[in-house]
Order: C-alpha cells, then sequence, then structure tokens
C-alpha cells in the first residue's frame, strides 16, 4: 500500500513522525480517511481518537482539536495537544468527564457552551483510547 508521509506536533512536542498507509481524523464535518495522493486538504479538527495505519498495524492517540494540512503526500497535524494511550491516567479521565458534564448540566450564564463542551470531547476521547490499551 502506498504511504504518506505524517507529522504531529503540540505546542509542547514533536508528538509524531513517520511515513504511514492511512491516517483517520474527525473533522468539523465528520469522520475523515486520508490515503496517499489524497487531494489537498486543510480542515479543523475536533477533540476525539485518531487512527494511524503504520506498516499494517494500526495505532491509535487522542488529540485535543487543532487542524490538519494535507498537501504533497505530507499531511501535518498542529494539535492542541496529543498523547497516546498509555499515557493516559484513567482516573484523571474520568473525573475531567464528570466536570465537563457538570459544567454543561449548569446551563448557568456564565458558562461558554462551545468551550465546555469540547472539554467533554476531549475527555471523552481520552478515556476511549485508554480503552484500547486496556483491550490489549
Amino acid at each position: 500500500m502506498a504511504k504518506f508521509s505524517l507529522e504531529i506536533v503540540t505546542p509542547d512536542r514533536k508528538f509524531f513522525k513517520g511515513e504511514v498507509e492511512s491516517l483517520t481524523v474527525t473533522s468539523l464535518v465528520g469522520k475523515m480517511q486520508f490515503l496517499a495522493n489524497h487531494t489537498p486538504y486543510v480542515a479543523a479538527l475536533l477533540p476525539d481518537v485518531i487512527k494511524i495505519k503504520q506498516d499494517g498495524f494500526n495505532k491509535y492517540a487522542v488529540i485535543a482539536g487543532g487542524f490538519i494540512e494535507f498537501i504533497d503526500n505530507k499531511a501535518i497535524i498542529m494539535a492542541d495537544a496529543a498523547e497516546w494511550p498509555e499515557e493516559i491516567d484513567r482516573e484523571r479521565a474520568e473525573e475531567e468527564l464528570d466536570r465537563a458534564k457538570k459544567r454543561l448540566e449548569a446551563k448557568g450564564e456564565n458558562i461558554d457552551y462551545i468551550k465546555a463542551k469540547l472539554k467533554l470531547m476531549k475527555a471523552t476521547a481520552r478515556l476511549k483510547a485508554s480503552e484500547i490499551v486496556n483491550k490489549k
């Protein structure tokens, strides 16, 4: 299967760099899969688990939103944060999910709904990714 270059960077680190067969992410319009020779594309990404197929094996990671650019057979993800499932503290992720749910349920005037919803999405993605590690 043809490959393309993938680089994932965050403000803290260069998270991933390598040749991959496919990449699946969640953009504002839904799930998207990129393969080699994809047309040029730029999109905002939502917090979610991403799937990277490399050397025939699937790798999963969580990104906390960001942007993707695919051009000239190279994908670059600029993420707010990224982590591998084994880096996730499940207890902390569960606490973050509870806080995000409570904030959304409060529905007070001082709530930033979009920010609260994104935190909920990130916490949910972190828990989903940690389950991947526990299944192995």
